[in-house]
């Protein structure tokens, strides 16, 4: 293995169809790199990808603790066995790409790997992705949710930001969809070097800047449009700071969360004086859409 090579530690749960989603809630807020479900007659199989570093025992050991404390809230498990592989870059990305087909997201948008060829039909956008060493293809609830209400919500020349970029997905298709300008924020510096690869694929560079950050850091706004999908926590931290950060008009997609904490989710957007506008889910799991007032208008 180079230098540059990483090392990532594949993490399977066997967990029964009810749990799917607390189960993959639990790994992405261990800081899952990608999750996939396989469903079976009696079972899910969650799949996730976990960077091999000093912090993976932790982690390992915080998704134990969340799957022993979903038992106690009465959630049915199910086996429960936990597999570990670990797994060299090269490994991962082709691994992966097992779980990443051609996307028809909703009509007008299509997300294709780039290994895949593909025609467009007329009037529809097309994202070339390769998620490489980074979570974002589109397969999961979360990222779908919020690209069908980047269609639904985004206008021409808008100026967004994507926080928690992952691959870039949802950056670039801000960009192809007509953005003005993007900036992309991700705590994992592995992802911001796959974001830019996307976003030159795309044709996107020049509207798309990718920054390592918590959260948005330092940035200041105003952004005509926030995109966060990362898990509860994250969205309710984002939202103290959305109504400096946000344009007035301006619209906050947030996703990354089960069914259940849309409540929580919504209150915390509420409080920091954002007005909800739809909260749509799929697969047990969530997204809110909300508004800053444009009382100027």
């Amino acid at each position: 293995m180079t230098p540059q090579e990483l090392e990532f530690t594949e993490i399977t749960i066997l967990t029964h169809p009810e749990a799917s989603e607390g189960v993959t809630d639990a790994l992405l807020g261990a800081g899952a790199t990608g999750v996939a479900e396989e469903r079976r007659p009696l079972h899910v199989r969650v799949t996730a990808y976990l960077p091999k570093d000093d912090g993976l025992e932790g982690r390992v050991h915080q998704v134990r603790e969340r799957l022993a404390a979903l038992e106690r809230e009465g959630l049915r498990i199910g086996p429960g066995t936990i597999g570990l592989r670990t797994l060299e870059e090269k490994a991962w990305s082709e691994a992966w790409k097992d779980q990443f087909e051609i996307l028809k997201v909703t009509r007008g948008l299509v997300i294709v790997p780039s290994w895949e060829e593909y025609e467009p039909e007329e009037d529809e956008a097309v994202v070339v992705l390769e998620p490489g060493a980074a979570f974002g293809t589109g397969g999961h609830a979360t990222t779908r949710l919020c690209l069908r209400a980047l269609v639904q919500h985004l206008r021409p020349g808008d100026r967004v930001a994507d926080v928690g970029c992952g691959s870039g997905i949802l950056a670039i298709t801000a960009a192809v969809l007509g953005a003005t300008s993007v900036l992309a924020t991700d705590n994992d510096r592995t992802a911001l070097p796959v974001a830019q690869a996307n976003a030159k694929r795309n044709a996107v560079v020049d509207q798309t800047r990718f920054v390592e950050a918590d959260l948005l850091g330092e940035v200041s706004g105003p952004f005509d449009l926030v995109v966060c999908n990362t898990v509860a926590e994250e969205v309710i931290r984002l939202a103290e700071s959305l109504p400096a950060l946000l344009s007035r008009g301006g619209r906050c997609i947030a996703s990354g969360f089960v069914t259940a904490n849309i409540p929580r989710v919504e209150d915390a957007l509420s409080r920091s004086g954002l007005d909800m506008l739809e909260t749509p889910s799929e697969e047990g799991w969530a997204a809110c859409v909300a508004a800053r007032p444009d009382r100027g208008r």
